[in-house]
């Protein structure tokens, strides 16, 4: 009875977190040590925090940290013509802000649903990655691409204003065995910023993106 209550008590759940905490701390700090940048966008949200690692300087894009070399029309770094989302880490998820050029207008003052549903494409991705990454305890998220997005427009995505993009994780399968693949599912928003800090919602989708290699394309 005792073995039993031991086995089941507090202090044992207790002393089990602790040596969990430590092991992943070991970890993290292996990687570091055989090279790899550890949580190279600072970001408060990353595991390795919790492990005790802290951020060495302000937050940075998922983008820039992990692909700055990347030609991505939504999201490269590289890409002069493109729409260059910047997205950073939040809990759960991720969220950025950005401005839709004229360019890529449908009508007068009115942004085209392929450079909606561009966004959600890179930033549904970037989710997921992110996601796989933390779960499995990588330097560096996995290579993903989109299975599916359902996207409902609420209302007309105006150009040149500033809008707020949001996603969380909603449902994760990490499978196992020959020619099963990762997937992770999605939401996300798009909102129009207005005064006062209010918002307006524009656009929402729901995504299933899924797990293609083991690090993410430059």
């Amino acid at each position: 009875m005792l073995a039993a209550t031991l086995r089941q008590g507090p202090d044992v759940r207790l002393l089990r977190n602790c040596l969990g905490g430590l092991r992943a701390t070991h970890q993290w700090e292996w990687m570091r040590q055989q090279g790899h940048e550890i949580n190279p966008c600072n970001s408060k949200h990353h595991p390795a925090v919790k492990a005790g690692l802290q951020p060495a300087a302000d937050q940075t894009p998922v983008q820039e940290a992990y692909t700055p070399n990347s030609i991505c029309w939504g999201c490269g770094p590289q890409n002069a013509q493109g729409l260059k989302l910047k997205s950073f880490r939040v809990d759960g998820g991720l969220e950025a802000r950005i401005q839709l050029p004229k360019a890529y207008q449908a009508f007068p003052g009115i942004m085209n649903g392929g450079a909606v549903g561009g966004l959600f494409d890179c930033h549904g991705n970037w989710t997921s990655a992110i996601a796989l990454m933390d779960h499995s305890s990588l330097p560096k998220p996995p290579l993903t691409l989109t299975t599916e997005v359902l996207i409902r427009y609420k209302q007309p995505t105006p150009a040149e204003t500033p809008l707020v993009l949001r996603s969380q994780v909603v449902k994760m399968e990490v499978m196992s065995g020959p020619g099963r693949k990762a997937t992770v599912q999605v939401q996300l928003t798009l909102h129009k910023l207005n005064a006062g800090g209010k918002e307006t919602l524009l656009a929402s989708a729901q995504g299933v993106y899924k797990k293609l290699g083991a690090l993410r394309a430059m």
